[in-house]
């Protein structure tokens, strides 16, 4: 994640800014994950397949704060609460053990399946717009060439 975010018009500052979104989606994989500086991160709030909910058939306010890296090459997943930014469960790996399917639906929409039969969905975008408190005050992470990276690894991926 870079921060390429501008200042916000009339030296107003947003009740979050890009920067701090950023810090915050890091603490979030940070804490759960290891040996995270080996990480490229994303964010991706457009989620969805079998990720647990609060009530069978309710929409999740999950995001996903996507952890990859090429060598090896690895995919972490870490869900997210999208009002709150605290963790939402524990995050999964995916890698060339337990990968069965990875597949681009659309342009920057992936799926991914597991052997264990998990399978996970979510879009990522050049800016990944997050559930906020207040609608006045759009949480927005600009991650346009980060997201751009992530989606020729998930391409790299989905041919192994």
């Amino acid at each position: 994640m870079s921060s390429q975010h501008p200042p916000h018009p009339e030296g107003r500052a947003r009740a979050m800014t890009d920067a701090a979104l950023k810090t915050a989606l890091h603490r979030i994989f940070d804490g759960q994950i290891p040996n995270y500086g080996s990480y490229n991160l994303v964010c991706a709030a457009e989620t969805g397949g079998t990720v647990d909910g609060v009530l069978p058939g309710a929409p999740v306010p999950h995001g996903f704060v996507l952890g990859y890296r090429r060598q090896p090459a690895e995919l972490v997943i870490a869900p997210f609460d999208r009002r709150t930014l605290a963790p939402a469960g524990r995050p999964w790996t995916v890698d060339l053990t337990n990968l069965v399917y990875a597949e681009e639906a659309t342009p920057g929409a992936f799926d991914v399946g597991t052997s264990t039969g998990r399978i996970f969905s979510f879009t990522v975008r050049g800016r990944c717009v997050i559930d906020s408190p207040s609608p006045a005050t759009p949480r927005v992470v600009e991650q346009e060439d980060d997201a751009e990276d992530f989606a020729e690894f998930m391409r790299v991926l989905a041919a192994l």
